[in-house]
């Protein structure tokens, strides 16, 4: 290569007529370049979206936690009730069949004593 030759490649001019086509390969980034803001805007959207519809669905479930525990805690609540009142049933039942097994040997004694006392009657 000679001084002239490498003058002229770094003038960027060509004595051959080379016509430089920069402009199209910019244009071209360039349209690269929107349709990646493109794409990058409609991720981040969609992104959003997302993240604030897994936010909402999060907060009603945490509410529903909430109500289903106050559900259990209340459940619970009533079992330990109603065992209570089991136990004082069973309790009252075994006490009300005491008293009628004394109440019908009580009957059976009365049933003998007016037996004895209308034949008592009877004889005078």
């Amino acid at each position: 290569m000679d001084r002239q030759e490498v003058v002229v490649f770094l003038s960027g001019s060509s004595a051959e007529g080379y016509a430089p086509s920069s402009g199209e390969i910019t244009g071209i980034l360039k349209e690269i370049q929107s349709n990646m803001e493109k794409a990058l805007a409609e991720s981040t959207a969609a992104e959003e979206a997302s993240a604030k519809s897994y936010e909402e669905m999060m907060a009603a479930k945490n509410k529903e936690v909430e109500a289903l525990g106050a559900s259990i805690e209340t459940k619970t609540t009533q079992i330990g009730e109603l065992g209570v009142s089991i136990v004082q049933m069973k309790e009252d039942l075994s006490d009300t069949q005491a008293a009628l097994l004394a109440d019908q040997k009580y009957l059976k004694e009365l049933e003998g004593s007016c037996e004895t006392k209308t034949a008592e009657w009877e004889e005078r």
